[in-house]
């Protein structure tokens, strides 16, 4: 599967012109080996809690994944976000780089961000982040003195047009696909959107969240 990645990698560069990162590469192996064991019947049952799996919003709203890619060393990031809907398929996406970043955090945040941009016209949704301080900023009523006091009252100002929303954490275990576009984001030198139909770097990714969901 390692061979079958790399080959796969190799032939989208000379015949696309797109490549996957190493952290891309990486995943689709994880995910194609969990197909294959479970095809053939050879997962062993875990004795720990298993990890936790994408779900959908149990009040049938939409949900929009979000997360965020940052390196210390460098002053620049990326963000990325999935919307599906109840049934777990693929509404749309977005991925775009972020210059002069300063955190983590502050990544996470314009993340966030972008994420209720992208549901305006929507009237009921739930942004799932894996950024537990990230979230709690969002949320913070007296954010006056924060160092992203700004970016969060934008957040704020912006969920008040939509009538029904929740930002909530789900750990990276069930953010695979935001995860993933915050890696394209961040190696990306544009903005990327794409509405109804699946971008072949994330449908396996998308597949794999979908085939527990059944």
């Amino acid at each position: 599967m390692i061979i079958w990645a790399l080959w796969k990698n190799r032939n989208n560069v000379l015949w696309a012109g797109t490549r996957q990162t190493a952290q891309d590469v990486i995943l689709s192996i994880f995910a194609w080996c969990d197909e294959y064991q479970r095809a053939r019947g050879t997962v062993k049952q875990p004795h720990k809690q298993p990890r936790t799996r994408w779900k959908p919003a149990e009040d049938g709203a939409f949900k929009l994944n979000v997360d965020a890619a940052f390196l210390p060393q460098q002053t620049t990031g990326g963000i990325g976000g999935v919307l599906r809907d109840v049934s777990g398929n693929f509404v749309a996406a977005f991925a775009r780089p972020v210059q002069h970043a300063a955190s983590p955090k502050q990544c996470e945040l314009l993340a966030i961000r972008a994420g209720v941009d992208f549901l305006v016209s929507l009237q009921q949704a739930v942004i799932e982040s894996d950024s537990t301080v990230a979230i709690a900023e969002a949320l913070s009523p007296d954010h006056s003195m924060l160092a992203n006091g700004g970016l969060i009252d934008d957040i704020q100002c912006a969920m008040q047009c939509i009538p029904s929303i929740r930002i909530c954490y789900q750990p990276r275990s069930s953010n695979l696909v935001a995860h993933r576009l915050a890696g394209i984001g961040f190696e990306a030198n544009h903005n990327s959107v794409w509405l109804g139909l699946v971008p072949q770097c994330i449908r396996d990714v998308l597949s794999h969240d979908l085939q527990y969901l059944t």
